[in-house]
């Protein structure tokens, strides 16, 4: 049974057909600001339920990936960019307290090289 997503004000909604593993935070300049815990999962495991043209992207580092997110509660819900996985924010699934999950650490601020400064 696939996983429940949804943003805050519930304008996106996805669906997850993946085992819920493998979580991860960082505390990169990004990371830190949106809270983000990467779930990453194999694209094909991903479903939209919501139309696409809700999302909203933030490009910053890459041209081919970037953040989704809802333009109108701004909740960051995907990023995209890792070839065949994606990353979809575990804490907007539906019914799980986050608190509960194991999340490994990633010290992003420290570990990642620095992106564009102009």
């Amino acid at each position: 049974m696939p996983h429940a997503l949804s943003c805050h004000c519930g304008a996106i909604r996805l669906e997850v057909a993946a085992a819920l593993a493998g979580l991860e935070e960082c505390n990169c300049s990004t990371c830190a600001r949106h809270g983000f815990i990467f779930w990453k999962v194999p694209v094909e495991a991903v479903r939209l339920v919501s139309q696409k043209c809700r999302l909203s992207s933030y490009h910053w580092r890459d041209a081919d990936g970037g953040t989704q997110f809802c333009p109108t509660c701004g909740t960051a819900m995907l990023r995209t960019g890792y070839r065949d996985r994606i990353a979809v924010n575990a804490r907007c699934l539906e019914g799980i307290d986050v608190f509960t999950l194991e999340v490994k650490r990633y010290d992003g601020r420290n570990l990642m090289p620095p992106g564009p400064t102009t």
